[in-house]
């Protein structure tokens, strides 16, 4: 590991402001001193530290190096690890080159051109984009909502594009499936927050709104909604207050939903004209690549890249998560 931070005391006690210029920075940091991906995964653990990767116990101390990688052992149950394990770089070949396809990702490039771009193979190319969404699903955790709240359900084809070597009878259950609407719940706020959550098959239920928003709106808050019965009956952290927009309020109305049917537009262009659609099973994290496009990059290339891999690093759990979306031929959701 090439050491990145020269001042430990000082990058622990940044402020907000100061490590958003941090991370600005990082991409030429990175180059400056000769360091990867990998490299800046040891510094993550200073703010979003280890995991046991049995009992996902936070009661680990080092336990020396190997590979020059940081290895831990977990108090708790006795395994040891590394720096890297769980994350999005683990096991991962050709770590120098992870900079640059980042970077090919966030010009949106299509598979094939990152991986001649940055000089991997397209299987390889797959992979990498899917480990890096992986991590950024856990980004939902830090979206919450104030003030006024646009809610309102997306339904989607359901897809299982890529799917290769399926038998008779998978190949009748996916023209089943390809009948029903993957619903999606689509919520956003006055202030920029926005988060859509693929919840089910047919229609939003009121149990699912609840799941998902119990604790991410506040209650001081007014939620917009086109009068959907599900979305009336659903107790949203005790919130009483919900006004229903039909399709004779103008669209300056103070109540009015057209920040969401903006973005949900602008969403379904993206998935079916970008990437010509995406498999369902894959559908979560595409949408939380568009919500961190619009909501945490800054449309600037260079400092988008540094924010990228913070926010890809922040998640010690993204390879499990991606190896269990590549092993699942279908949409699975959890209860």
């Amino acid at each position: 590991m090439k050491q990145i931070i020269d001042d430990i005391e000082n990058y622990i006690s940044m402020g907000k402001q100061e490590n958003l210029a941090y991370l600005d920075n990082l991409y030429n940091l990175l180059l400056q001193k000769e360091a990867d991906a990998v490299d800046y995964q040891e510094v993550k653990t200073l703010s979003a530290a280890p995991l046991c990767p049995d009992c996902e116990s936070s009661n680990i101390i080092k336990n020396g190096k190997q590979q020059d990688q940081q290895l831990y052992i977990c108090k708790d149950c006795g395994r040891n690890f590394r720096v890297t394990t769980g994350t999005f770089v683990y096991h991962i070949q050709k770590r120098e080159k992870m900079l640059a396809y980042i970077q090919c990702m966030l010009q949106e490039k299509t598979l094939q051109q990152c991986a001649d771009e940055v000089g991997i193979s397209l299987p390889t190319s797959f992979a990498w984009r899917h480990r890096i969404l992986a991590a950024l699903r856990s980004f939902d955790n830090n979206v919450n909502f104030f003030g006024i709240i646009e809610l309102k359900q997306l339904l989607m084809e359901y897809s299982e594009k890529g799917r290769r070597n399926r038998n008779a009878i998978d190949r009748l259950i996916a023209r089943v499936r390809r009948l029903q609407k993957v619903a999606v719940l689509t919520t956003q706020d006055r202030s920029g927050n926005m988060l859509f959550n693929v919840v089910g098959f047919k229609k939003v239920r009121q149990s699912q709104i609840e799941k998902v928003l119990n604790n991410k709106v506040s209650k001081n808050g007014v939620i917009c909604n086109d009068g959907d019965e599900e979305v009336q009956k659903a107790n949203i952290a005790d919130h009483k207050r919900k006004a229903v927009v039909n399709n004779k309020k103008k669209k300056d109305d103070l109540y009015g939903l057209s920040a969401i049917d903006k973005h949900t537009g602008i969403f379904v262009d993206w998935i079916n004209g970008k990437f010509r659609g995406v498999a369902t099973k894959y559908l979560q994290s595409y949408i939380m690549w568009y919500v961190i496009k619009h909501k945490y990059l800054l449309k600037k290339l260079i400092e988008d890249i540094g924010r990228m891999l913070n926010l890809a690093s922040s998640d010690r759990r993204a390879w499990y998560v991606y190896i269990e979306l590549r092993l699942n031929p279908i949409l699975i959701l959890k209860d």
